[in-house]
């Protein structure tokens, strides 16, 4: 039988978080946000359905640099090698990154965001000085096609949808996903155990930047879907990350035995396992994953920008915020930092609200010269092609 939630652990958590906790609710058609969480989890970890590649249903969508850099855009062919880029949150925050390209041979910091100045914020994570992580950031076929329809994947369309004033709208399909991954011998030395034990608990695939192959593990990953107009966020984070519900807790309402897992006192310390429900165990069955995905949690999601009483919603990921981005937990709200997603009349994005870590209801002010992107920051790259 499942644990109910208390009363007491709910105000601790909002108390510890200082904003709103957890952020699933019921959708105007009765379903759960963490059941849609759980759904989508499933279709974009489900196999390919090529056997001569090993990968997975997310990874035979379009990445940014399929979109945005190739001229024209391309979708990818199935047996296209598996390549990371730094990430784009990251580089924004990092003086003088945005010439750092990330080298799956010689990774080394900065082009795998530990820096020095991350100190305060990742300070005690334990992940190794000479680690780095890399990230991919996918969109299916309905993003892709619209994007790319509307001219919204070069600078010269993003000119033209401004001049148009152009609302930028995509379809209720559509499906984003960014993953962060370290190597499988980064990951065993963060968490002091083999080879063996890594493949066991994290998917494992092999990254190759053309020149060096290596494998890497998927630690963490956030997807958006646009079922909603302010579309439906959930994180989802490997069982052994340190600090996984650090902060702001985590929540599943849906998919967890224990629906509700306060932060530990110390951060960077372990959370344990999250055992399955039975809905979520047919979902896997019958989608035909592998049971390593058993091995990864539902951190929360999000759908609003403030709850009831008008306080922020938060939602985060140990690995893609703080480890990777610098972004505090109790600053990171997914819904609010996309909100802001636009781009001006020279197609230019709308960057220098990254360096805020903005949170709760979008300030109007910050979008004046700037036309909504619909929550994509696509074209926030380094070479978004004209």
């Amino acid at each position: 039988m499942r644990k109910a939630i208390s009363v007491g652990a709910l105000f601790t958590l909002c108390m510890m978080s200082g904003s709103a906790w957890g952020q699933g609710i019921t959708l105007p058609w009765g379903q759960s946000s963490d059941m849609i969480a759980w759904e989508e989890f499933v279709q974009v970890v489900a196999p390919s359905g090529n056997q001569n590649v090993q990968k997975v249903e997310f990874e035979t969508w379009a990445s940014d640099e399929d979109i945005y850099e190739k001229s024209p855009a391309q979708w990818p062919t199935v047996d296209a090698p598996k390549v990371l880029q730094v990430s784009a949150l990251g580089a924004s925050r990092a003086e003088g990154m945005a010439k750092f390209v990330f080298i799956v041979g010689n990774c080394s910091p900065p082009g795998g965001l530990t820096r020095p100045k991350d100190a305060p914020v990742a300070a005690g994570s334990g992940f190794p000085a000479s680690g780095c992580i890399g990230e991919e950031v996918r969109r299916n076929w309905a993003s892709f096609q619209y994007i790319v329809s509307n001219g919204l994947d070069s600078r010269s369309g993003l000119k033209r949808a401004f001049a148009s004033n152009f609302k930028v709208d995509l379809p209720s399909d559509a499906i984003e996903f960014k993953g962060d991954w370290a190597s499988v011998d980064d990951v065993a030395k963060w968490l002091s155990i083999d080879r063996g034990k890594v493949e066991d608990n994290y998917y494992i695939n092999t990254v190759y930047d053309g020149k060096s192959k290596v494998e890497f593990a998927l630690l963490s990953f956030h997807i958006s879907t646009k079922q909603i107009k302010n579309w439906v966020w959930s994180d989802f984070e490997g069982s052994l990350n340190p600090g996984r519900c650090d902060v702001i807790g985590c929540r599943d309402s849906f998919g967890a035995e224990k629906p509700l897992v306060v932060p530990n006192k110390a951060p960077w310390q372990s959370y344990g396992g999250c055992e399955k429900t039975k809905p979520v165990l047919a979902m896997f069955e019958n989608s035909g994953i592998g049971a390593v995905w058993q091995r990864y949690c539902l951190k929360g999601t999000q759908v609003t920008f403030t709850d009831d009483s008008g306080n922020p919603t938060l939602l985060g990921n140990s690995v893609i915020e703080p480890l990777d981005a610098a972004v505090p937990m109790n600053r990171s709200s997914c819904i609010s930092c996309h909100g802001y997603a636009s781009f001006n009349a020279n197609g230019g994005a709308n960057s220098s609200v990254l360096d805020d870590n903005l949170i709760g209801e979008i300030d109007k002010e910050r979008m004046k010269g700037y036309l909504s992107n619909d929550f994509i920051w696509g074209n926030f790259l380094r070479n978004l092609k004209n």
